[in-house]
């Protein structure tokens, strides 16, 4: 019986993400999401730890179901947010994270590492997001494969470190940002025409949860 218990905890934290569309299909957002991955883990680590496994699996499983959705619910108001900033941008959850995929072209000229001015009033409005936002954030520098590594390398770090100096100039802690350059080592598409290498030539955020938020998440179940 109490794994039954157990179980409907877990069921009930993925049904509380789940959402019906007016087409009758189903949504899964990602704080059910969330919710579901920390009751599973909460379920393994009660049982594994507990006496009576059927017993604690359900209490770990709702302890788990509850950081996780807490988690995942802050993620997915973020992203949002974000969303709304920068619209230029694409914005996508996964997991715990959100990447915000910029196109270099927005925030450079070619070949360039300073700021277009143009975007600068966006960036700032993205800042105004993360800046009591509890999250760590990589700046990731991309850029395609035209040109040797000895110059895309150091341009793409130059780049990731342009926004991250301009985010901690609007507020956002630089203990809370990481700049690194990758060049053209992780291209998203095939740089085998100008229209995959403009989409290669871009700056990602990696937005992570940091451990104060998992450590609110914890607080919250107790």
């Amino acid at each position: 019986m109490k794994r039954i218990a157990g179980v409907i905890v877990i069921l009930c934290a993925f049904a509380a993400g789940c959402a019906t569309n007016p087409d009758g299909s189903r949504e899964y957002k990602r704080t059910g999401i969330g919710a579901l991955a920390g009751a599973a883990l909460g379920a393994g680590t009660g049982a594994l730890f507990g006496g009576n496994k059927g017993s604690h699996a359900a209490i770990g499983a709702g302890a788990g179901a509850l950081v996780g959705g807490a988690i995942g619910n802050y993620m997915d108001r973020q992203a949002v947010a974000l969303k709304k900033n920068l619209p230029e941008a694409q914005v996508e959850r996964q997991g715990e994270k959100i990447y915000v995929t910029l196109p270099s072209g927005i925030l450079f000229d070619k070949n360039k590492d300073l700021l277009k001015p143009a975007f600068m009033e966006s960036l700032a409005r993205a800042a105004s997001s993360l800046r009591e936002s509890q999250t760590d954030i990589i700046i990731q520098g991309h850029t395609d494969s035209s040109g040797s590594d000895a110059i895309n390398l150091p341009l793409s770090q130059r780049r990731a470190d342009r926004v991250r100096d301009y985010l901690v100039a609007q507020g956002v802690p630089t203990s809370r940002l990481i700049a690194i350059g990758y060049g053209a080592t992780r291209p998203q598409f095939p740089n085998d025409s100008e229209a995959n290498r403009l989409l290669n030539r871009r700056v990602q955020l990696e937005i992570s949860p940091n451990s104060a938020l998992k450590a609110e998440g914890t607080a919250q179940r107790q």
